[in-house]
């Protein structure tokens, strides 16, 4: 204790050059921690995307090698039989799609005047039938645990996200004319009730005349698609994946796509995910795939500006910390000598009344951490508020690139992560500057003679 208080009073002693050095290390430890934290943060971020992101491979849908014979479309078992083929490290079952005009032998049906499927609507308790068969309603269902790999970006604008099966959030059109049902019993017209009027509670139930039936409660309306226009049919149910391929038991073999609007089509059935052991390695499992008939495609195409974004912070911030790490390390030098001298008569008094060389090392040592953690201590606190300017642009640019569940899952853990890292190596740094310093302090106690000392001075 008494070390210690004696540092605390020498620190005050001199606390003119203290505050000098102070103010220098502060500036440089700060610049070290915030290009540290940087690069630990980009590394971060940049490991996820390729474990997460990059590595994300999707089927496409099978190629059909004769122009007579139509595809069939993926099976669940199929999909998750191409586990054993090398690169390929898991395979997950991502989404059912489902399409009320996707029923089996539907169009036949619908000629024989069997509209197949039939949708209701139980709207504040009253149910009505909705008309036009051939504007099919769709139902996605998702893997839970995958929904931050969701490219259409689910935005609700009420209610909540689908948390059990037969929940669901479901997308409107408004701009879509009225699709209810044609009322002939009242001489023709339009029902006054229709897709846009379902609201959070209301339920929608599917069902046939062979005895099938299905049911959805709305929990979450999502917001207006900006691409809209009157021709764009957003009759859509997203929910779970198990109340989704409920559907498959009366769903059509055929690998179909539905076309919701110009640049937006839909493929009916499972969905799976491709994980590679390796993001470069997909291009050799392109053509491997395709030679047993299989097209596959990048889930994000453009994880590649993610990456460069976040190497090039890295390699900014190494830079910047290497060289603020090479003036630390000069002026641990030269403050070290300057206060050594300007202390010389101080140690030898200390050395003529019998303290021992290693209690003046002793000594040293303890002010010089003292001083140093104190200034580390400020300029992590300070990091905590400034890192934050510097990574804003980046983040910005992820959150334009991905969605808002992506770029959560992309950042996760960084923070905490980071910020304990950071700590443990700033500290860790600047404890070895104290030992560089203590080794430049030995040097010249154990040469230090009180005799000459005086001599000198005098």
């Amino acid at each position: 204790m008494y070390i210690l208080i004696n540092s605390i009073k020498n620190l005050y002693r001199y606390k003119n050059k203290y505050i000098l050095f102070g103010m220098l290390y502060l500036v440089l430890i700060l610049t070290v921690s915030v290009c540290l934290n940087i690069f630990i943060q980009m590394e971060k971020v940049t490991d996820n995307i390729l474990k997460e992101y990059a590595n994300v491979i999707k089927f496409d849908g099978k190629i059909s090698r004769d122009s007579d014979n139509i595809p069939l479309r993926f099976t669940k078992d199929e999909l998750l039989t191409y586990k054993d083929i090398k690169y390929i490290k898991d395979i997950k079952i991502f989404r059912y799609n489902f399409a009320t005009t996707y029923k089996k032998n539907f169009l036949k049906d619908f000629e024989k005047g069997d509209d197949g499927l039939t949708i209701e609507f139980n709207i504040n308790g009253d149910v009505i039938p909705l008309g036009f068969p051939l504007r099919p309603v769709f139902i996605f269902g998702y893997n839970i645990s995958l929904l931050n790999l969701a490219v259409n970006d689910i935005k609700l604008e009420n209610g909540r996200m689908f948390e059990t099966d037969n929940e669901c959030v479901i997308v409107k059109n408004k701009l879509y004319p009225n699709i209810g049902k044609w009322n002939e019993e009242s001489g023709g017209g339009i029902e006054s009730k229709d897709w846009n009027d379902l609201d959070l509670d209301d339920k929608i139930i599917i069902k046939d005349d062979d005895g099938f039936y299905n049911y959805f409660i709305v929990v979450g309306i999502i917001e207006q698609n900006f691409y809209d226009d009157i021709t764009t049919n957003r009759c859509m149910i997203y929910t779970t994946l198990e109340s989704a391929e409920y559907f498959d038991a009366i769903a059509s073999e055929e690998d179909m796509n539905f076309e919701i609007n110009n640049y937006e089509k839909i493929k009916m059935g499972y969905e799976g995910l491709i994980y590679l052991d390796d993001p470069d390695n997909y291009y050799v499992l392109r053509a491997e795939m395709f030679n047993r008939g299989i097209w596959i495609e990048p889930l994000f195409p453009n994880f590649h500006a993610l990456t460069n974004l976040t190497n090039s912070m890295q390699a900014w911030s190494i830079i910047f910390m290497i060289f603020a790490t090479f003036i630390i390390i000069c002026i641990t030098i030269i403050s070290t000598i300057i206060l050594l001298n300007n202390r010389k008569y101080e140690i030898a008094i200390l050395r003529s009344v019998g303290m021992k060389k290693s209690r003046l090392i002793i000594n040293y040592l303890i002010e010089n951490l003292t001083f140093i953690w104190g200034v580390t201590f400020i300029s992590l606190i300070t990091e905590q508020f400034i890192t934050g300017i510097f990574t804003k642009d980046v983040s910005a640019v992820m959150q334009n690139l991905v969605s808002p569940k992506m770029f959560e899952q992309l950042t996760q853990g960084v923070n905490f992560e980071t910020l304990l890292l950071n700590i443990g190596l700033v500290f860790g740094g600047t404890t070895a500057v104290v030992m560089l310093s203590l080794i430049l302090a030995c040097i010249n106690i154990i040469r230090f003679e009180p005799l000459k000392i005086f001599n000198k001075q005098y």
